[in-house]
């Protein structure tokens, strides 16, 4: 698309509107969409890390060190609840998923974190192989680093509350508890404390953890 809109002789306007029109089409295609929107209203974003990286490519005078200052600025500014993130929560999870892919392969280094809570089989997309090499050759050497420690600072705050589990059913808290423990076994070991008290006679909920190796 690059080569064709350099190519394709049209005035400065058109060529503006042609480019305009690719670039929301790629960037609305590969956009997740959260299952929470059926349940309730969240937070939308309009501007992410994939218009930086498309903005970073076709303009040279941007490039790799203006696409790092957006998406760091961008990481840094995120808040830790999880209903704050609204949108971003999914761009994140995509982002994540992306970089894992490009550092580690097929062998994700925290893999119970990777299945339960980036769940990379719910953000496929047609780009993702050419999403991916132009993230690998923009990004940062340490983004990886940098959105794994959030994560690991703010994953306590992602797991669902048991109480509001539906039909007593704790398969997903469980599954949300293994995640958290093994990438930031403090965390869990607070909030696991923290649910002794508050919800020790949800017997459903203990039976789930046990199932797991969760005591």
């Amino acid at each position: 698309m690059f080569q064709t809109c350099a190519e394709i002789q049209v005035c400065e306007t058109t060529h503006q509107s042609l480019f305009q029109s690719w670039r929301d089409y790629i960037i609305r295609r590969a956009k997740p969409h959260s299952r929470w929107d059926l349940y309730q209203k969240v937070k939308s974003v309009d501007i992410w890390w994939l218009h930086w990286l498309i903005d970073s490519i076709a303009t040279p005078n941007k490039g790799a060190t203006w696409f790092a200052q957006q998406i760091l600025q961008w990481l840094t500014s995120l808040p830790g609840d999880r209903g704050d993130l609204g949108e971003a929560y999914d761009i994140l999870r995509l982002l994540t998923k992306d970089l894992t892919e490009i550092r580690c392969l097929n062998q994700p280094p925290y893999p119970r974190f990777y299945q339960v809570v980036i769940r990379p089989t719910d953000l496929s997309a047609p780009d993702d192989t050419s999403r991916r090499a132009y993230l690998q050759q923009y990004a940062p050497n340490d983004l990886w680093d940098q959105v794994m420690a959030y994560w690991k600072a703010q994953l306590h705050q992602c797991v669902p509350k048991p109480e509001l589990s539906r039909n007593s059913d704790y398969t997903e808290h469980a599954q949300w508890m293994s995640a958290l423990k093994e990438l930031a076994p403090q965390s869990y070991e607070i909030l696991l404390a923290q649910w002794q008290v508050e919800h020790q006679r949800r017997r459903n909920l203990w039976k789930a953890l046990k199932k797991l190796g969760l005591q």
